[in-house]
């Protein structure tokens, strides 16, 4: 096996991004009075700049392409060891490292879920996991948009997008330009956000949290009241808008703001749409028009796999909404799940084979986003939707064998494989040890959507 230099210096730009996000959060922490979190960002940007430095200096003159083996390594490494470099002031607010470490892999994997409520951890550390879901969010982006859509050549091309063509022969040649171009509808996303939460009566600070962890849709909150508390109702219809942004195809919305126009769609945001128009309509015919509001934007939440609820006793039972979370978003996009457009495309398949149930000579053909669908890639799209459950199954027993019942145990597992901690409804602070280590590697799973996770362990061993 060969490791690529490229390998090493895309890793220490990781690094030197996370240690040059943690460097205002020293002076944050020292001026709120947590001396023990302050030195816990300072050893972040320490070890940041000091190691991504060093790799950065050594490996300068690197000119040699790096293939997809490499990129794949980066895509795993990158999520397994960048939250470990976050995780000092983590560790320090709550006091363990096994928490710590935890709460960095459940900010950077845009999961959410966390061990100490937002008044006992701070403004600073608060305010760290949401800027850490958001670097996370851009990080899935990109490497969706990249690595990702060379993997997916010979399937269904569910992450091409016109703005990129990915060099085969040197996959890492597309990050800047990825980093840049997204980094841009992302940013603007952002603050346009931001300034709509301000402008429905959300605090600044709630509004920065809720801008950052919303896009990512991480669904992390700078309070732990119920939101209907201390947000007013237009300000939660304008943080599920920017879950939608999140969770709709980036590169669709880049071209809508670049050209005015929509060269390519899949349906998935319709299909949220109607999800959460359903959720709305059932409580309506249910004779409870009090919970319209908050069901069809907890469904919103849900399927956007940002998990943010509106209420302090969901509208909607948590195990639905964890199973409607499966289905995700887009492919290009910060929402984790199976992605909506796998479903969609499997959906549009079993209309088919139905359809030849009444005409059995007729050929069954596919089409999806304009283009005919193979067998072979929609084989491929089966293998995604199948290996989800056999990876909640594995990590139901993984977790429950640390000592949690097999409930907990269930909606650990399936949180964090869809990247929507707050939905568990677990208290994540009461797992032991073993079982926050495997949610936190299941998250990662879920963020490389299991699969590419599967092919980057498979070429650590193999030949490049």
């Amino acid at each position: 096996m060969k490791w690529s230099p490229r390998f090493f210096r895309a890793l220490a730009w990781c690094a030197v991004f996370i240690s040059a996000a943690a460097a205002p959060f020293v002076l944050f922490a020292g001026l709120e009075g947590q001396a023990e979190v302050a030195r816990g960002f300072t050893v972040t940007v320490v070890l940041g700049v000091f190691l991504g430095g060093v790799t950065l200096a050594g490996t300068r003159k690197v000119q040699s392409p790096a293939g997809a083996s490499a990129a794949l390594r980066l895509a795993l490494f990158g999520w397994l060891l960048t939250p470990l470099l976050a995780s000092p002031p983590l560790v320090a607010a709550t006091g363990s490292f096994s928490t710590g470490v935890f709460e960095a892999y459940g900010a950077l994997t845009t999961t959410g879920a966390i061990t100490l409520a937002p008044e006992e951890a701070g403004i600073s550390i608060t305010l760290w996991r949401c800027v850490l879901a958001w670097l996370g969010g851009l990080g899935s982006l990109v490497l969706a948009a990249t690595v990702f859509a060379a993997l997916d050549r010979r399937g269904v091309g569910l992450r091409r997008t016109y703005l990129l063509t990915v060099e085969h022969a040197d996959l890492f040649t597309n990050f800047g330009r990825a980093l840049r171009r997204f980094g841009a509808i992302y940013v603007g996303l952002t603050l346009v956000g931001f300034l709509m939460l301000m402008l429905t009566g959300a605090a600044p600070y709630d509004s920065l949290c809720l801008a950052l962890s919303g896009l990512s849709t991480a669904g992390l909150t700078p309070r732990s009241d119920a939101m209907e508390v201390w947000l007013s109702p237009a300000a939660q219809a304008v943080l599920a808008l920017i879950c939608l942004s999140g969770a709709w195809n980036m590169a669709v919305q880049y071209d809508l703001a670049s050209r005015r126009r929509i060269s390519r769609g899949s349906g998935e945001l319709r299909a949220i749409l109607v999800l959460g128009l359903g959720a709305g309509l059932y409580f309506l015919v249910s004779g409870y028009p009090g919970q319209v509001f908050s069901g069809a934007l907890d469904m919103v939440f849900a399927v956007t796999t940002a998990g943010f609820q509106t209420q302090a006793v969901p509208a909607l039972p948590l195990t639905l909404m964890l199973l409607v979370a499966m289905a995700g978003g887009s492919t290009i996009s910060t929402s984790g799940g199976i992605k909506m457009p796998r479903i969609l495309l499997l959906l549009r398949r079993a209309g088919g084979e139905l359809s030849s149930l009444s005409h059995p000579s007729a050929a069954v053909r596919t089409r999806f986003i304009g283009r005919p669908v193979s067998d072979s890639a929609l084989a491929g799209v089966w293998v995604y939707a199948l290996a989800y459950p056999a990876v909640l199954g594995l990590g139901t027993v993984a977790i429950g064998a640390s000592g949690v019942s097999f409930e907990q145990a269930w909606m650990a597992s399936a949180a964090s494989l869809v990247n929507a901690g707050p939905l568990a409804g677990v208290d994540y602070a009461a797992l032991p040890p073993m079982a926050l280590a495997v949610s936190s590697f299941i998250m990662v799973l879920g963020r490389l959507e299991v699969l590419a996770a599967a092919a980057a362990f498979y070429v650590i061993f193999a030949r490049d």
